[in-house]
């Protein structure tokens, strides 16, 4: 029986950034435009004060408050701040909120604060919950077992978020990286 081998080509650079997923809010409330704002990827600290405007406003549905929880989450992964998103998705939580994406965007934090077990404990979930954009989980995943030197895996991860979306070339690149070759 053959085995194959995975290696990186070259040194071990930091794959592209993990990814979070924000929740929708629709319409011209703030809550709505602190959505926008996530999944636009806005990267300056105004992008939070639609959020935290929603937040104080009472009128708020109990389901936009959990959502804008997990898109103030989103841009403060974008900030750079995955401690103060994890607080965001745990006030999510709090609420009663439990999502597939809540564990995605668990995952991505958790890449950032070098937690990579973690980040793949919490993919895993999000994709055993039903994660609608999987090839998101598998990637974070990819990248969290890269980290850990778990080079076999990181290369299934990539190669399932590249099936998964065909169309998106960042685990394209990241498999171009990868050297495959059969062995005894």
């Amino acid at each position: 029986m053959a085995k194959f081998s995975i290696g990186v080509l070259f040194a071990l650079v930091m794959a592209a950034a993990a990814h979070g997923q924000a929740t929708i809010v629709i319409g011209q409330s703030p809550a709505a435009r602190c959505y926008q704002n996530a999944i636009w990827g806005r990267t300056h600290a105004s992008a939070l004060r639609p959020c935290d405007s929603a937040l104080q406003v009472a009128q708020l549905t109990y389901r936009e408050r959990q959502r804008t929880w997990v898109n103030r989450a989103v841009i403060n992964l974008h900030l750079g701040e995955p401690e103060t998103a994890l607080l965001d998705l745990q006030q999510a939580v709090d609420l009663g909120f439990e999502s597939a994406e809540i564990d995605m965007n668990r995952s991505a934090a958790y890449i950032r604060l070098a937690r990579y077990q973690d980040a793949i404990d919490a993919a895993t979930r999000a994709l055993d919950a039903g994660l609608r954009d999987v090839e998101k989980a598998y990637y974070n995943r990819a990248v969290a077992y890269e980290r850990l030197g778990r080079i076999a895996e990181a290369y299934d991860d990539f190669s399932a978020a590249a099936a998964a979306a065909p169309h998106w070339q960042q685990p394209v690149r990241q498999l171009e990286r990868f050297r495959v070759s059969s062995g005894t």
